[in-house]
């Protein structure tokens, strides 16, 4: 999931590793990811994807702090 955004979005690793769950939008049947202002859609295909991926996250039982917000946790340096 994380290479697909680092793709095509042309973002860095890093800044894709920061993403939180709040950063995964949905309106009007659009998927969106917020990068900047505006949020950049997401195509059709990848959308649904990503949003199940976001209903789904794997890792939250293992991951330092299962509370976070982080759309892929792990550990996370802050």
């Amino acid at each position: 999931m994380a290479a697909v955004l680092v793709l095509l979005y042309a973002q860095p690793l890093t800044r894709i590793a920061q993403l939180t769950i709040d950063d995964v939008l949905q309106a009007d049947d659009e998927g969106l990811v917020r990068l900047g202002d505006p949020p950049s859609p997401v195509p059709a295909p990848f959308a649904g994807m990503l949003l199940s991926y976001l209903s789904q996250r794997p890792n939250t039982m293992i991951a330092s702090n299962p509370d976070a917000r982080w759309l892929f946790p792990g550990d996370h340096l802050r």
